[in-house]
């Protein structure tokens, strides 16, 4: 054996087996905080200076330039040759430079531009206008999502429009074939040309790939659960004549199924080398083993999974808090008191502090009580609530209503979404509403009321036309405003606007945005009761505080917000998964589909294993939305140990208990103990039409089926009030 270098004395002997295998595949299965980029850059450090591979002819491979970055750091610091001329990167960073080297071969300019995402939209965008389609007829982000799927599954447009069904599809693969012609012509490469591309060369050839083949004799891969179809036919061609493929990841971690990632890559590793070597990282160096133990309970249910246990020198520990609230506003004061309370008695650090959630729309609440405490805090892997796009939309609208004279929101939702209001025929209404010392809102709305006779010749023919209908709106919308308590008229916004429908269009993220049209609707609620004027005044003023929050992103010691997908990789002393129940952990979605169920159930895991000296885990009784309903605590609260939890005492669900509530939901209720639909009956809503039932469940609240519409698609429904009919 040979003698590792004095820095592997940190090493427990598993890592140390993994460090020291050199020769035929490897699956290195790295449990949560096992330390795997340290057995990672040890080992390229000992076939480095151990087993005198060179370091150019070493080939490692991660999904994040942070993550290569601390690798090539620590690789530095470990070998005598400090990795010099070793190829460590992205899977986009070595496929760029493989064809900048040899793209020539296979037709591609080899100072080819790399087309990001916004320029992909921009090309996409430009595909529809060449091929008449309209964003109201496909979303030009969820056409570019659906072309990012199909290189992801090195799918030519050909073999997209031979397998294309259903509308969405056949219209995206004209637009694939429309955006590859345009593509080619710019002598660019998306994201995913850049695997593609690199695949079809070595394999179109045989010369470069004996190349390759050659010079990467030593393959490695980490977070191998993520990659997907292109990106593994890559890594096997490269490591197929000496077979040194060397792959670490988790499958307990696989939670990006949603954009590409294929665990059986990582799942079927073994029957594709059977002679691998198979080593386990199960000692864990990051959290407790009470926490550890809530997180195995989560996990161990997982069908099929590679049996690992996390375990740690860390014994005991403080028990997983369970927090019960009596609603999501009840759960964010519960966290932010929590975290102040900590603080105050241990003097720990904010940025100690995270608190996680399944969606973005969750972060509202936690935002407006962390800013109204005063308590600094980071936003991760998102937008503020308040700044993003759909709401920044449905704000802009709403300040359009309650001052005709902001010309700053007018020009952004004015041709939000499609209206054919182009920047020509938007400069003529600000010309001629500037005549006239008016702003562009109030000269279309006195168009809209008296159209001038005869019309002024700047606005005659299509321009007229095309702005009189926006015209109208904005005077039925303050009509609206006259009379509507300011939820119900964020609503008339959302119908009335087409938004709603210019959100459904885009397949891809459709939910997540809907769902914060959804809060911030919920989030006017308190203004429900104020006069119509005082209360779009008084939200508007409360929004414009939120969002002045951007210079707490700078401060090194806030409490980090951050959805459970994005926190993946990180780890906090504390941590707060709020939004622990049914319909958000697991998501709704995952209901009627077991393979999404599986991801829910790991997103979970890895929630729960960020954290290193505490855990808690909250749910609210009830949560807002289009109207509070009664929600049930996660599935996944069944499964972790009694032992290793601490529950809140219940909290108090009825009206009582509340001076001033008079929310039906809240009272006392007679439980039913048997469903009223069973799962695959058919049912025919007043609004929805006819659909299927797919799931159901008896609660406080009363019963909730889950229906799915051929036209509006899966709906949560309160059979109390749904007056569905059994077909």
């Amino acid at each position: 054996m040979t003698t590792l270098a004095p820095e592997t004395a940190e090493l427990n002997p598993s890592q140390v087996e993994a460090v020291e295998h050199a020769e035929g595949p490897l699956l290195i299965l790295a449990g949560a905080g096992s330390g795997k980029t340290r057995v990672v850059t040890h080992r390229i450090a000992h076939l480095i200076d151990a087993a005198a591979v060179a370091p150019w002819n070493i080939l490692a491979v991660t999904f994040t330039n942070k993550a290569a970055d601390e690798m090539r750091s620590r690789v530095t610091a470990l070998s005598s040759e400090r990795g010099a001329g070793m190829e460590l990167g992205t899977f986009h960073g070595v496929c760029a430079r493989i064809l900048r080297r040899f793209s020539d071969r296979i037709g591609i300019n080899r100072n080819f531009t790399i087309f990001d995402g916004t320029d992909q939209t921009a090309v996409v965008r430009t595909a529809m206008k060449d091929l008449g389609l309209a964003a109201s007829q496909v979303s030009p982000a969820g056409a570019r999502n659906a072309i990012s799927r199909a290189k992801d599954e090195l799918m030519t447009h050909h073999q997209f429009a031979e397998h294309a069904q259903g509308f969405f599809e056949d219209m995206v693969a004209k637009i694939y074939a429309r955006y590859e012609q345009i593509l080619n012509g710019a002598e660019g490469q998306d994201f995913g040309d850049l695997i593609v591309s690199a695949v079809r060369l070595i394999r179109e050839d045989a010369e470069v790939l004996a190349y390759y083949q050659d010079r990467f004799r030593h393959v490695m891969v980490d977070e191998y659960q993520d990659t997907n179809r292109a990106q593994y036919v890559l890594v096997r061609e490269l490591s197929a004549a000496r077979r040194n493929l060397a792959v670490v990841g988790d499958d307990d971690q696989s939670i990006y199924g949603w954009r590409g990632a294929d665990i059986r890559n990582l799942m079927d590793f073994e029957t594709e080398y059977p002679d691998a070597r198979v080593v386990k990282l199960e000692q864990n160096y990051r959290s407790t083993q009470l926490i550890l133990d809530a997180a195995h309970g989560v996990v161990e249910r997982l069908p099929g999974r590679k049996e690992k246990r996390l375990w740690t020198e860390r014994s005991g520990g403080e028990k997983v808090r369970v927090l019960e609230s009596y609603d999501d506003e009840d759960e964010a004061l519960r966290v932010l008191e929590e975290v102040q309370g900590l603080i105050a008695r241990e003097g720990g650090r904010r940025g100690d502090f995270a608190v996680m959630y399944r969606t973005n729309a969750q972060s509202r609440l936690l935002e407006e009580s962390f800013v109204k405490a005063g308590l600094p805090y980071q936003l991760v892997g998102a937008t503020e609530f308040y700044g993003r796009r759909e709401v920044k939309d449905m704000l802009g609208y709403l300040r359009c209503v309650a001052n005709p004279r902001d010309s700053v929101s007018f020009g952004r939702v004015a041709n939000v979404p499609a209206r054919g209001l182009g920047e020509k025929t938007l400069g003529l209404l600000d010309e001629w509403a500037a005549q006239r010392t008016m702003a562009p809102g109030e000269a279309l709305r006195m168009l809209a009321a008296e159209p001038p006779d005869p019309v002024p010749p700047m606005l005659a023919g299509r321009a007229l036309k095309a702005l009189l209908p926006l015209g109208e709106m904005f005077l039925r919308l303050d009509a609206a405003a006259a009379e509507m308590p300011l939820p119900r008229l964020l609503q008339e916004i959302y119908r009335e606007t087409g938004y709603e429908d210019y959100l459904r269009a885009d397949p891809e993220d459709a939910e997540e945005r809907i769902d914060n049209v959804v809060e911030l609707i919920g989030a006017s609620a308190k203004y429900a009761d104020l006069l119509p004027e005082e209360a779009m005044t008084s939200f508007l003023q409360e929004v414009a505080l939120i969002s002045d929050v951007d210079a707490l992103k700078a401060e090194a010691d806030a409490v980090t917000l951050i959805t459970l997908h994005a926190a993946k990789g990180l780890e906090f002393k504390n941590v707060f998964v709020t939004g622990f129940e049914e319909e958000l952990c697991p998501h709704v979605r995952s209901f009627a589909d077991p393979a999404q169920m599986e991801e829910e159930r790991r997103l979970a895991y890895v929630g729960i294993t960020r954290a290193q000296d505490r855990l808690f885990l909250s749910y609210a009784k009830f949560r807002g939305g289009w109207g509070s309903r009664s929600r049930v605590p996660s599935r996944f609260l069944q499964d972790i140990p009694e032992e290793a939890m601490e529950r809140d005492r219940p909290v108090v669900t009825t009206a009582t208990d509340f001076p001033g509530m008079a929310d039906p939901a809240v009272k006392a209720a007679t439980v039913a103990t048997e469903r009223s639909y069973r799962d695959g009956q058919k049912v025919r809503h007043p609004v929805f039409g006819v659909g299927v039932v797919i799931s159901g469940k008896l609660g406080p609240g009363g019963e909730e089926v889950q229906v799915a519409f051929p036209e509006a698609g899966v709906k949560l429904l309160s059979v109390a009030f749904a007056n569905l009919d059994i077909i």
